[in-house]
């Protein structure tokens, strides 16, 4: 539809052209404006509404795990922390590592003076590997560099917080200090801010085999700090647990879960993992362009 505007001497006149005809602007159609109606439902109001049970998981309980007996926390030793039983539910994604440990001088006595700095326990190792069914899923080498520059990069100031009991303290001050005044220390580190595997894949584990493998550095230097000048200080590792849920679920549920083993389904974990690179300089360098 056209509409057009003649004009002629002192007047003007106005019509419309349809289908190739010409009709008078008095016996144009109304335009009737669309409209829509949209209908809330308010849950508050569906009095009539059926209660649902979601039992798939019954229970989640976090196990602790120890270390072989025979396993010494020393520098340049290798820590072994085994899940033995493969009848298990674990969920890697919520698991974490128990560390306690205590600051000594040379003479064995309790440092007063010396702290850990920034993600300092993770310092303390060179490298940390997850192990499930015989095979590395994941591993992280400098642990303590590497989750450092990540961190930076990935927490804000509320996940910095959060983190606090791990060691995880942005401005390295007298008030965040995780040794007490009898030199002594413990920390809870998440798996999920040093694996991307932990991070990323939220899933159950099925009956496998599982093994978190620590390597203690040969060197505590880079992990503490001390306001004592000519006092050495080593750290003396008392306890490493690994705490891992445990889950259980309905029968419903634990009939699927048995077909996929029964059937040997290969089930996919996709994550991204994290892998920190250094470029060493020459000690004549003095000047350097990234």
């Amino acid at each position: 539809m056209v509409i057009r505007y003649n004009k002629s001497e002192g007047s003007s006149s106005r019509h419309y052209i349809s289908d190739n005809v010409k009709h008078p602007i008095s016996s144009m159609p109304t335009i009737k404006p669309l409209t829509t109606k949209v209908i809330v439902k308010i849950d508050i109001l569906n009095v009539n509404a059926g209660i649902y049970f979601d039992d798939a998981v019954t229970s989640a309980e976090k196990h602790t795990h120890q270390a072989y007996a025979s396993t010494s926390l020393n520098n340049n030793d290798e820590i072994r922390i085994p899940i033995q039983q493969q009848d298990l539910y674990t969920l890697p994604n919520e698991s974490s590592l128990y560390i306690e440990g205590i600051l000594l001088k040379t003479d064995n006595t309790p440092s007063r003076t010396a702290k850990f700095v920034n993600n300092g326990v993770m310092l303390l190792f060179d490298e940390i590997r997850y192990e499930i069914g015989g095979y590395v899923i994941d591993r992280i080498r400098n642990p303590g560099l590497t989750s450092i520059i990540k961190g930076y990069v990935s927490f804000n100031k509320n996940a910095a917080q959060f983190l606090q009991n791990s060691g995880w303290f942005l401005n390295n001050n007298e008030q965040s200090n995780i040794v007490d005044d009898n030199g002594k220390f413990n920390v809870v580190i998440d798996l999920s801010t040093i694996f991307g595997f932990c991070e990323d894949y939220r899933k159950i584990i099925l009956n496998m085999r599982q093994e978190l493998v620590l390597i203690r550095s040969n060197s505590d230097t880079n992990a503490i700090i001390n306001s004592t000048e000519n006092e050495s200080v080593k750290v003396v590792l008392n306890k490493i647990l690994w705490k891992m849920p445990h889950i259980s679920v309905s029968d419903v549920e634990r009939l699927k879960l048995v077909g996929y083993v029964a059937r040997n389904v290969e089930l996919e974990a996709a994550f991204r993992g994290i892998a920190r690179v250094s470029s060493p300089t020459r000690d004549s360098t003095s000047y350097l362009e990234y």
